[in-house]
This record gives structure tokens, sequence and C-alpha cells, in this order.
């Protein structure tokens, strides 16, 4: 957190809303059902900013995060502006770019995580089925056989297995946490406020292609939809996703801001994407920028006139932090979208 300031000059085709931008030189090339797929949610506006913030955006990134980093950085020796260069993935003052973890990282995840999960909920519903059983068959059966012939096979080739999965990956975890948190072999998109460009990559986990480039072009090229789709119990989950006005190109942004069943959530995520973007605008001030807010000339210029404290939300306590989110919540419910 301590990066010095280094040449941070814009490019043309960074986006500006204080300007007339050109349509896409290109002719449509969407056809019917890709239209359908991903534009037929509500279209999202460009105009004034909400000023408000997604709720998952403060629950993720919150200043005790920020003061782990900072304690990982002093053990380390190291800046995150010198970690950050070696990360296929960043969120900082020139891009947000999302890599994932490898197959064999969410494998291994999903291995631990899954084997806790059926185990911690199934074991106790076995546990009250077998006893209520028990009680209807004790008279006629020893606790013995019943026990090896009822309970044995389930615990042995259902339940030891789940156990299985869950301690051994748990254990790969704690002591060999590379193995399960790898190196993500490359990028699967990026929002870059420097260029203005929005870029999709091709999948990283094929061979030769990570890293490789499947379309780009200006922010003011693409349109944000707000899509919905109803769950099985009826409920209505929203998610943001960029479009490109003509070509077969669409970025589901759901990877930062999950699907939510709040409508303003998902509004005040395009507000946030919006404002990042705009380069006559300051970082959007939450948290997950602040190390990087100096970093931005527009931002920096910004933050000088409003004599901000560089440390605003490393230094916020946790009252005063639950206390905005509750006002921040409030604005979202009220604010007239």
């Amino acid at each position: 957190m301590n990066a010095t300031l280094k040449d941070a000059g814009c490019a043309s085709t960074a986006y500006r809303s204080n300007r007339k931008t050109p349509e896409p030189a290109d002719s449509p090339q969407q056809s019917a059902l890709f239209r359908k797929s991903w534009t037929m949610g509500q279209p999202l506006p460009k105009g004034k900013l909400s000023g408000l913030v997604p709720p998952g955006f403060l629950e993720t990134w919150h200043p005790q995060r920020l003061r782990q980093y900072e304690e990982i950085e002093e053990r380390k020796g190291i800046t995150e502006l010198e970690e950050r260069h070696t990360y296929h993935g960043r969120l900082d003052e020139e891009c947000l770019r999302y890599a994932t973890l490898p197959r064999v990282s969410w494998a291994l995840l999903w291995m631990q995580h899954g084997g806790r999960l059926l185990f911690t909920w199934l074991l106790p519903l076995f546990a009250v089925a077998m006893a209520i059983l028990w009680f209807q068959v004790r008279e006629n059966e020893t606790f013995k056989s019943f026990f090896w012939d009822g309970i044995f096979p389930f615990l042995a080739y259902f339940f030891l297995p789940m156990l299985l999965c869950w301690g051994i990956g748990r254990f790969l975890e704690k002591k060999y946490p590379k193995v399960v948190y790898q190196v993500p072999k490359g990028p699967l998109w990026e929002l870059n406020r420097r260029t203005g460009m929005v870029t999709l990559f091709k999948d990283p986990e094929k061979e030769g292609q990570s890293g490789e480039v499947r379309g780009q072009a200006p922010f003011h090229e693409w349109d944000g939809y707000l899509l919905s789709l109803p769950d099985h119990q009826g409920n209505i989950w929203y998610r943001l996703v960029l479009v490109h006005k003509t070509r077969e190109w669409a970025l589901p942004m759901n990877q930062l801001l999950a699907a939510t069943t709040n409508r303003e959530d998902v509004l005040a995520y395009w507000d946030l994407v919006r404002q990042y973007m705009d380069v006559t605008k300051p970082l959007p001030d939450i948290p997950l920028f602040e190390a990087w807010r100096h970093l931005d000339p527009t931002t920096a210029e910004y933050d000088r006139k409003k004599g901000r404290d560089p440390q605003y939300w490393r230094n916020m306590d946790e009252e005063d932090y639950e206390d905005f989110k509750r006002k921040n919540r409030t604005a979202l419910a009220s604010f007239s979208w």
C-alpha cells in the first residue's frame, strides 16, 4: 500500500461520460437466439449515478480485510503493487480482471465442502431415523444384529466416504494450500479503466489458449442488462450481464456479485461498474479500492480537494462500518430506480 505513483495516462478509448461516443462501426451480427438469450432482460440506463454500493461488495471487502492484507504484506516484506503483477486476477485502479481457480482446485474444494455439508446434514437425520426404526423392531431383533445389518452398511459405504472427502480436503488445504489453491492459468475477462476496453479471454484451461483474447471492444459499445430467472420455489434471481451492441459477446458479471433476489443490488452494481470505467469520475469510494486511490489521477485530485483521509476505510471501526452498511441498505431500498 506504499506503492509510488506511475504514469497513469488514459488511452483515447477510455470511457468518458461527458463526451458523445460513436456507434459501433460493425453492422449487427447477433442471431435471434443470442438476443433472446442475453437481451430479453431490462436494459440498464447510462444516466445519473446513484452513488450507492452493492451490499455484497461491502461484505466481501471490509476494513478488517484491509488490515489483514496489511499484516500479510508486512510478514512477506512486499507490497500489493509488487505482488499483483504476478497474479492473473486484479481488482485495482487500472483494471477489474477476473481469473478463476483451475478445475483441479475446484474439484478439491467441492470434495472437501461437499463431504462436510453432506456428512453434517445427513448424519443427524440418519441417526434419528435409525433410532425410530430401532424402537419399532427391538422386540424381535438384538441391537447387535440391527447395527450390523441396518446401520453399519450406511456408515461404511455412505458416510465414511463423505468423512474421508472432508478430512482429506481439509488436510490438504491446511498443510498443502498450494495444492488446493493453484495459480489460475489465465484470466476470463477484464474491464480496464485506463484503456476503456472490455476484454473477453479464451478458456485458460484449454491448451495454448491462456491469455488469448476472444473479443474486445470499448466500454461504450456494451449495454448492461438486468437478467432475471425464477427458481423452483418461485423466487426471482437477478444478475448483471454486459452485452456487446453488435457482436455475439456476452459477459455475465456474477463473479464479483453473485445472483441475488434483490433487484436494487444489481442496479447499484451497474452504477459501480459505470463509475469505475468513467475516467472523469473518481473510483468508487469503497474499501476494495482504498489502497489504489492515490494511483488514479482523477481520484487523487478528487481526494486532495475533499481532504479525504487516505486510510478512511482502513481505520474505520466495526461499529461505524455496520452503521454505514445499514444506511446504504436503507438508501438502496428507498432509491427511485
